[in-house]
């Protein structure tokens, strides 16, 4: 690749336009700090490379070949030799939780998958601990839904698990994604109804006080509640909404521990992608403290649902009222804008099969789900598909009209018979979060308003329902704002198109484009056969084909951007190892999947830089090395393009950043 420099000449240039007239003499200010003897990745237009960059200020003033700067050297100016490292404009996490990410000392399992015998052993010696309650519940965060949690002797099911922490206090497991939970006993008895009355979660109140709540909690083959819960939903009638926030008490004690989620990971601009507006004083105390190095945006969270009236009607106006009054209070804070929605279409694409029947994911789907007869495998101490249940069949067309009339058969003499849950003849396609007409107003309303629309949606019914709305808002609107379509798990091949067309930025977290043979378990078996010779992995199914499919909507015109989801999976932001899934859609040594849905290294780094910047407004001051933008910038330990192009991108992941250097100023130094 030609590398592109600028020249003292340029920058002259340069100057003398901003000025307005071709008579102002050359410049002849010195620059502040020269970077030189460097691989300078500049992520603009034609992806160039420079040896030597200059900042005066907050600004990168020059970049180009070491020679070129030799005018803007004084006396004064530092000179810092790079000797050789690779440089890049600062990262942009364009998804993010970070205030949930920052580390206050919690009990979390750090998504570690284990047993349940080894959760209760954890779960105990934690939750003991000093100042490690919330209220009266016992809270552990990060709990691994999708991997280990096998059952022994002692406990069969996460709710036995919890029940040995305690039988006198409420428990709960927080799932690493956000969506899922596991609770004990004591936290079941809690649910209240709709009248307010204190019933619990049980066989009984799950057919009747809860049964739109049914789907969303797991179940033994009795009926019982095992313990698992999926979305808010259930938390809501436990009394457990406000355990969303734990640890934030803490996090309001140390705000500057808020920086230590981004800056040692080389993250310089953000998206808050779901911001509690109860949780903005954080960012408010690091901004008094002049503590605050990033430019962030956020994308304000509000439920719609809870602005509606009995008929469903939702006050837009209200929602729109206080979003738009935060959005007026950072106004004239040059790093922190509130100009963005923030929106969830669906929920997750997991289900769980430890449960009897498999609880089936609840993400919305263009078709039904598949229910697959799980067994237990003890070789490899997790499951496996040994059949399906044909849910068209004579014997689920009759067993779904006798549950339909309320006379369920008796699960043990069913399941004898036929070798599988009666339940399991139901059909389900998931749901959207909200009636589809709520996100169609609410999109609408929102970009009317001037906000930019940050939509969670996992699977396909639920992203060709959020293109439908944003295309629908530009068309009544007009096509001002770029919105963003989020996680994009599973996208039909008719919508790829959609994407170019509405100028929508596909946000991907590219870490999770990998194999992982038990996650997959909880995801596949649902969507397609596993049962083949090809088990979860046919190349011809549907998942394996559509799953994150970056290339295809690179393909299609869409730009790509990228962010981590944190702390989802895990606090660690870890864009390095995000863009070694995005080259290899492996990581960790997992074998990839699905390698034709790869994006380049180039294409990988700038969804981090210059088109996350696109995305969040910025690219004007951030994104990428060029003259009149801010010094945002880090240097790492390695050359990770080098990496790509010579067979190692396996090593991208051990990337480690040297330094973080925001609007000028070195704000994070590795000590390395």
């Amino acid at each position: 690749m030609k590398i592109k420099t600028l020249s003292l000449a340029a920058l002259t240039m340069l100057t003398l336009a901003a000025c307005g007239s071709e008579e102002q003499a050359a410049p002849t200010q010195s620059a502040d700090t020269i970077f030189v003897n460097g691989r300078i990745y500049t992520a603009n237009d034609d992806r160039a490379f420079a040896e030597a960059f200059a900042v005066s200020g907050d600004e990168l003033v020059a970049i180009g070949a070491n020679s070129d700067l030799d005018a803007l050297k004084s006396a004064d100016t530092e000179i810092i030799d790079l000797e050789g490292r690779l440089v890049l404009p600062g990262l942009h996490d364009a998804h993010i939780h970070p205030i949930s990410a920052m580390p206050v000392p919690v009990c979390s399992l750090e998504n570690a998958p284990m047993t349940l015998a080894e959760i209760v052993a954890y779960a105990s010696d934690c939750t003991a601990q000093p100042g490690m309650a919330e209220g009266d519940w016992l809270v552990v965060l990060a709990w691994n839904f999708a991997a280990g949690n096998q059952p022994g002797e002692e406990f069969k099911s996460i709710r036995e698990a919890l029940d040995a922490v305690s039988t006198q206090q409420p428990v709960i497991l927080r799932g690493s994604d956000g969506h899922h939970y596991g609770v004990n006993s004591v936290a079941l008895a809690r649910a209240k109804n709709a009248d307010g009355d204190i019933v619990g979660f049980t066989k009984e109140t799950l057919a009747t006080d809860f049964a739109e709540l049914a789907a969303y909690i797991g179940v033994d083959e009795t009926g019982e509640p095992n313990g698992r819960l999926t979305e808010d939903y259930a938390l809501t009638a436990i009394d457990a909404g406000n355990l969303l926030d734990s640890g934030l008490a803490k996090s309001r004690e140390a705000p500057e521990l808020l920086m230590e989620v981004t800056l040692p990971k080389g993250i310089t601009s953000f998206l808050d992608a779901a911001a509690n507006p109860e949780t903005l004083d954080i960012y408010d105390a690091l901004r008094a403290k002049d503590g605050f190095h990033a430019r962030a945006h956020l994308a304000l969270y509000f439920d719609p649902s809870e602005y509606g009236d009995e008929s469903g009607t939702v006050d837009y106006t209200a929602i729109l009222s206080k979003a738009n009054a935060i959005r007026e209070k950072y106004a004239d804070d040059p790093l922190i804008e509130a100009d963005f929605l923030k929106l969830f279409a669906d929920g997750v694409l997991e289900g769980d099969p430890l449960s009897d029947p498999p609880m089936l994911p609840n993400a919305a789907f263009s078709r039904n789900y598949l229910q697959p007869i799980y067994e237990w495998d003890d070789e490899a101490q997790w499951v496996r598909v040994a059949g399906y249940v044909d849910t068209s069949s004579a014997l689920c067309e009759e067993t779904r009209a006798a549950i339909t009339a309320g006379n369920r058969p008796d699960v043990v003499a069913f399941k004898a018979a036929n070798g599988f849950h009666p339940l399991q003849c139901l059909e389900a396609n998931g749901v959207l979060q909200h009636p589809e007409d709520m996100i169609m107003d609410y999109v609408r309303e929102g970009d009317k308003a001037g906000f930019t629309w940050h939509i969670h949606a996992i699977g396909d019914r639920a992203i060709q329902t959020s293109l439908d709305a944003i295309e629908a808002a530009r068309a009544t609107n007009g096509g001002a704002n770029k919105h963003i379509l989020t996680h994009l798990q599973l996208v039909r091949p008719e919508d790829f198109d959609r994407f170019a067309a509405n100028d929508i930025y596909a946000s991907f977290t590219f870490a999770w484009a990998s194999r992982d043979t038990q996650y997959d378990a909880t995801v596949i078996p649902f969507i397609d056969r596993a049962d083949g010779p090809n088990g979860m992995y046919d190349p011809d199914g549907y998942y394996f084909r559509n799953v994150y499919p970056a290339a295809s909507l690179r393909d299609a015109g869409a730009v790509i951007i990228a962010g981590s989801d944190a702390p989802v999976d895990t606090k660690d932001p870890r864009p390095f190892i995000n863009i070694e899934g995005a080259v290899s859609r492996s990581i960790f040594g997992l074998p990839p999947l699905n390698e034709d849905q790869a994006i380049s290294i180039y294409e990988a780094v700038d969804a981090y830089t210059i088109n996350a910047a696109k995305a969040l407004k910025q690219a004007d001051i951030a994104g990428s090395l060029e003259p009149g933008k801010k010094a945002d910038f880090i240097i790492l330990d390695r050359d990770i393009f080098d990496l790509a192009e010579n067979g190692n991108a396996a090593d991208i992941s051990e990337t480690k950043v040297l330094e973080t250097w925001f609007a000028g100023k070195k704000v994070y130094t590795s000590g390395e």
